[in-house]
């Protein structure tokens, strides 16, 4: 099966496998190694067989003090005969050394040090006697000293480049990991937050809702409570948070009217007294409305007061809501408490009246409904002054 990354196995395997396609034509490489998986010395072998690769496992000699002879040996690389090899002996020959068996050397061994245990990993790699290893030469020159030097110098250091680059992606890549890591858990940890706050509004949508319920209370009398189905509806809400208040209101009149019984007990207010148009239009934007032509500079705030009362009392009509100071402030651009209300017609009171003198068609609505304006108007040398 192919693999994803180069670094997903171990360095010694990842040579194993590469080392073939380096050197076209090998018979055979055997890689002896400490494996921390495994606790201990294990070893690998990829063959030639019908034109292809193989790999398999390998069992190397029951006598470990050979091996630790070898992975302490400080030589960075060796060339060998097979009979030298502990998996490859020949107990019952003898062989007598000369300088000329040193042709007969055709496999190489290079160490690789290992972290793990402070010693080396072994690959002995099975070279053809002569250079039919390296291209297109002739197979009948053979591989000489000075080749074999320039061969085992190179191969080593060319495994140790690639054995560096695999445990360098390994780390790159195990920061990328923590990096992704990291910002899954970041956006888990906003998603649980979101989910967090809706929850929380839904109840304060909740608690706004009741504390609408006990000012109806207050001013009514009745007790009103919600159904589960009405929380529900109510916990969903998605309008704008300023439409709710007379929503409620709406269906707390509702829901009293359907209790035909009559019972002297709370009124409950069901899923479908609620009628909620989340598509109402949206509040105006408070705008600086020009004052009429010829009304002097210090008059201005005042006549934009007024004529914000008379737009607020225009929609409250049309919503047929009562011109209270509580349903007027609330459709301001900026709502308003009546308290607030009361207090800015004090301020005004004198510019209020010269104005009413000024312009006696505008202003209609807040002079004959609006019961805070009448308290103004009705004060008795201004009915005079209109009566004369």
């Amino acid at each position: 099966m192919k693999r994803v990354f180069s670094f997903s196995e171990n360095p010694v395997l990842f040579i194993l496998q590469l080392l073939p396609s380096l050197l076209p034509g090998i018979e055979k490489v055997i890689a002896v190694y400490y494996s921390p998986d495994a606790a201990g010395i294990t070893s690998d072998l990829i063959r030639k067989e019908s034109g292809e690769y193989v790999q398999e496992s390998f069992q190397v000699s029951d006598s470990p003090s050979i091996f630790n002879r070898l992975r302490s040996d400080n030589a960075t690389y060796s060339w060998l005969r097979k009979e030298d090899l502990p998996f490859e002996m020949k107990p019952k020959e003898k062989v007598q050394l000369e300088i000329f068996n040193e042709l007969n050397n055709s496999i190489l061994l290079i160490r690789i040090s290992n972290i793990f245990d402070n010693k080396n990993d072994l690959f002995f790699i099975y070279f053809n006697q002569d250079l039919s290893n390296f291209g297109t030469i002739s197979p009948n020159k053979i591989l000489s000293t000075e080749n074999k030097t320039i061969i085992g110098h190179i191969l080593r250091n060319s495994i140790l480049t690639f054995i560096q680059n695999n445990l360098s992606d390994k780390d790159l890549f195990a920061t990328l990991n923590e990096n992704t890591r990291a910002m899954i858990n970041e956006r888990n940890f906003l998603r649980d937050e979101l989910e967090i706050t809706r929850e929380k509004y839904k109840e304060g949508l909740i608690r706004l809702t009741n504390s609408y319920l006990t000012d109806l209370y207050k001013s009514n009398g009745v007790k009103y409570r919600l159904s589960d189905g009405a929380m529900k509806k109510i916990r969903v809400y998605t309008g704008d948070i300023g439409n709710l208040k007379p929503v409620i209101a709406q269906a707390a009149r509702y829901a009293e009217t359907m209790n035909l019984e009559g019972t002297t007990g709370d009124v409950l207010i069901a899923d479908f007294h609620l009628v909620m148009d989340e598509k109402k239009e949206p509040r105006q934007k408070e705008s600086i409305s020009e004052p009429v032509e010829g009304v002097p500079v210090k008059y201005n705030k005042t006549f934009l007061l007024l004529d914000k009362l008379e737009n607020a009392a225009l929609h409250v009509k049309s919503k047929n809501m009562l011109l209270t100071g509580a349903n007027i402030g609330h459709e301001f651009p900026t709502p308003v408490t009546p308290p607030a209300i009361t207090d800015a017609l004090k301020k005004h009171k004198q510019k209020i009246l010269f104005l009413f003198r000024e312009y006696p068609d505008r202003w209609e609505i807040i002079r004959t409904e609006f019961r805070p304006v009448q308290n103004i108007l009705n004060v008795k040398p201004f009915r005079e002054q209109l009566s004369a």
